[in-house]
């Protein structure tokens, strides 16, 4: 069996998109989990899935400005 790693996690300047784990070197680019689905998304740790999430959010409410106004 494997150690997992406790993240710790950084993002650099000039690459907003990505999210690097400063133990274990890995990067995940934001940008390509934003159509991910819910079982997808929880394959992923879990603050890099909130973030994942507030960019879908903030696309939806892009492309849907008055949704919560039609409610």
């Amino acid at each position: 069996m494997t150690k997992r790693c406790h993240h710790e996690f950084e993002t650099k300047d000039g690459y907003p998109d990505d999210i690097i784990c400063r133990k274990c070197e890995t990067i995940w680019t934001l940008s390509e989990y934003n159509y991910m689905n819910a079982k997808q998304l929880m394959t992923l740790p879990p603050f890099i899935r909130q973030e994942v999430l507030k960019r879908q959010v903030e696309q939806f409410n892009k492309e849907n400005p008055g949704y919560y106004d039609e409610l």
